[in-house]
């Protein structure tokens, strides 16, 4: 459902976001740059940026191949699963990911939820581990499992949360949430990290 209420983007700044996020997995889309030419065409900044019935053509298509094979995988329990979280000032988002055999992360689910006004107020480190315990409690059939959960963030101070013993009491509350949760977190660079971060960014007013 993240993917499939994602709306068209309106700035270039948008379109650019929309295609990090869905380039990041080309290497499973067949003719990815033709079908993504109407969009990438809009980059350019010697023509006026203008949503056409072409460009909106592409961007259903490729928002689709988000969410059937093979880029989307049938979760399997036998083996461990891996999440990459981002908060925006907007919201939280989430991607749920298994390795294939080959090696190569395959999403298996997506998470977006806004915050409200009271949320939008939070200090990052706040808005970051609240999206990490969203995105926790929405994958919790699949991260409940045998196996230890990676959980990948572009917000490096998120990685040793259980150690911020000037924590306020939110965090620390949210800390002591966390250790319900089999999980390691890991800091991966924002540009690493394109899905989870589009999709915390997808919720306007």
């Amino acid at each position: 459902q993240a993917i499939v209420s994602f709306p068209p983007p309106t700035t270039r700044r948008e379109l650019r976001r929309f295609l990090g996020m869905t380039g990041y997995y080309r290497c499973f889309c067949r003719n990815f740059s033709t079908v993504a030419k109407p969009l990438t065409d809009m980059l350019s900044t010697n023509i006026p940026f203008s949503w056409t019935p072409d460009c909106h053509q592409a961007f259903l298509s490729l928002r689709n191949l988000l969410c059937c094979a093979p880029i989307l995988a049938a979760p399997d329990l036998s083996r461990p699963f891996k999440i990459e979280v981002d908060a925006s000032d907007a919201g939280a988002g989430a991607v749920l990911l298994q390795q294939d055999a080959n090696g190569l992360d395959h999403p298996v689910c997506y998470f977006s939820r806004k915050f409200n006004q009271s949320q939008r107020n939070y200090s990052t480190i706040e808005k970051e581990t609240l999206a990490l315990i969203w995105s926790l409690q929405h994958f919790h059939v699949y991260v409940c499992s045998q196996f230890t959960t990676v959980v990948f963030s572009d917000h490096n101070p998120l990685t040793f949360l259980h150690r911020m013993f000037n924590a306020n009491q939110r965090l620390m509350r949210w800390a002591l949430l966390l250790q319900e949760f089999d999980i390691k977190v890991r800091h991966k660079k924002g540009t690493d990290n394109m899905m989870a971060d589009a999709l915390s960014r997808c919720h306007t007013d």
